[in-house]
């Protein structure tokens, strides 16, 4: 191939992936709440960080550097869900404890026992 062909590839998947994480950020500005913004800030962010560092794994491709990128995606790609799980789990424990969700803090607490203090809400 040539080196012309290698660069617009690679220009079109870091140009993809930059504007998938400026949509991500314009999702996590325009969500309310934690729970709404746990979706920008773990799918699109991610995707678009693997297209980016697809795009500089095909203009690196024979050197060494590789494997750093695809150390930096894997990561990206198992740590992020897990992430915004948990960041969400906390969101929507507080928001029970709170009072903010009053409709279903009961479900809530069959499922988890006592609350953080030991104590059940009445």
């Amino acid at each position: 191939m040539s080196d012309d062909f290698v660069e617009i590839i690679s220009a079109l998947f870091v140009l993809a992936g930059a504007l998938l994480t400026l949509c991500s950020a314009i999702g996590l500005v325009r969500f309310r709440d934690t729970l709404g913004r746990m979706h920008p800030a773990a799918k699109p962010q991610v995707l678009g960080l693997v297209l980016i560092l697809i795009g500089a794994g095909i203009r690196v491709f024979p050197d060494i550097d590789l494997g750093m990128l695809v150390l930096a995606g894997i990561v990206a790609v198992c740590a992020a869900p897990v992430i915004a799980n948990r960041v969400g789990n906390l969101a929507y424990r507080e928001s029970v404890q709170d009072g903010t969700i009053t409709h279903e803090a009961p479900v809530l607490e069959k499922y988890t026992g006592p609350g953080i203090d030991g104590r059940r809400d009445s």
